[in-house]
């Protein structure tokens, strides 16, 4: 089993909410050369390698748990809820302040709190001059849904076998599934709102989630007491091939046409699954065989704070944006690339110290709530005589 906590894995969320920034902050110059945007946009991929990072500290926390006797859907439905909600509900409000957007739907809302917005167009929302609630928020919507999800997988897919076999059905199940959505919703949404959802949901980024569930697998198997223990040695001195691999095939993305959307017409294995497959590499080559270079003080502080970095980053970036002299964002050639670079740094670096205030006087005091209310409801232990 894995340590209770890996410093690896706050990286990899560091480097994951980087990847988010550079995709939104270097398009801030609208006349970006060709080049840097096609691989500033890999940036957008950076959301999948939460998704694989999730699930492995998912999976182990839940494995953890097993050790003392069933795991408790209640507790595990908590300490979801006061990780994520309240630094979310509070994005939504300043957001509505400070980015509205049309009219405040009241079942939009409810759909909101609850964690539903996720399962159709107009609730996602990607229809035009929809209230988004919290920007970048299908990517909460569609771990929420998974999180309801995970129970069951833990429960059904023990063994790396039955995670690799569940990987692979849910590529043609996506196909499938959004073949059937895209019919049903395009008559009423449009192509451009029904490909937008349908590349968010659930069923879309599942095998996202399932490469993390097949990644924590083969961790467990590598570590010390894991089936491939001896072997596991071999894997560190190949380390570098296998990250230099992965790095390879994240940057074709950039560089071939690729179909983002597994549907009728398009192949099963889309972007977001290509991206997935590569950070899971990376991610078990990055534990079996930690490197400083994402092992580091600033890296893993910027990975603790990674959920409010990325709410955050929103806001900064729009109010740059309207405080920066427009000349700057209308840069071209040469000058374009450094305003665009210099935008980067600039919303990284207050995004980075920000995410610090709010993880500490949001974040942390709403987990240490959840904790608290986990144990306060726990049956008390009878006394011994």
């Amino acid at each position: 089993m894995l340590p209770k906590h890996l410093p690896m894995l706050d990286g990899l969320r560091g480097v994951a909410v980087t990847l988010v920034i550079a995709s939104h902050a270097f398009p801030m110059v609208h006349a970006l050369p060709w080049a840097i945007k096609r691989f500033s946009n890999l940036g957008f991929f950076g959301v999948q390698l939460f998704f694989v990072v999730s699930c492995i500290t998912l999976a182990n926390s839940w494995r953890r748990g097993q050790r003392a006797g069933p795991p408790s859907l209640r507790n595990f439905a908590l300490r979801r809820v006061f990780r994520i909600a309240p630094a979310y509900f509070l994005a939504a409000i300043f957001y509505a302040w400070l980015i509205p957007h049309g009219p405040i739907d009241p079942e939009r809302v409810i759909t909101f709190v609850t964690f539903t917005s996720g399962w159709t167009p107009a609730q996602m929302p990607t229809v035009q001059g929809a209230w988004v609630c919290v920007p970048g928020g299908w990517s909460i919507e569609a771990e929420f849904a998974f999180y309801a999800l995970f129970p069951i997988l833990m429960s059904a897919l023990p063994g790396l076998r039955r995670a690799v076999a569940a990987f692979l059905i849910s590529l043609p199940l996506a196909w499938i599934i959004n073949g059937v959505a895209t019919s049903s919703y395009q008559p009423i949404y449009g192509a451009a709102a029904t490909d937008q959802f349908l590349y968010y949901w659930l069923p879309n980024q599942l095998p996202v989630f399932l490469c993390g569930l097949a990644a924590f697998e083969v961790i467990v198997k590598l570590m010390p007491g894991g089936r491939w223990q001896s072997t596991a040695a071999r894997f560190a001195r190949l380390s570098p091939l296998v990250l230099a691999l992965s790095l390879a095939a994240f940057l074709a993305l950039a560089m071939f046409p690729w179909p983002r959307l597994p549907a009728p017409g398009h192949l099963f294995l889309p972007t977001h699954v290509i991206a997935a497959l590569a950070f899971s590499a990376a991610t078990v080559a990055f534990v079996v065989r930690p490197m400083a270079m994402i092992v580091n003080p600033l890296i893993v502080r910027i990975g603790q704070a990674s959920f409010s970095a990325y709410l955050v980053h929103f806001a900064i970036i729009a109010l740059l944006e309207k405080l920066c002299p427009s000349w700057i964002f209308a840069q071209t050639g040469v000058s374009a690339a450094l305003c665009s670079l210099l935008a980067f740094l600039g919303v990284f670096a207050i995004t980075a110290a920000l995410a610090q205030l709010t993880y500490r006087f949001i974040e942390l005091p709403a987990i240490q709530l959840g904790t608290r209310v986990i144990s306060l409801s726990e049956p008390a232990l009878p006394q011994g005589g």
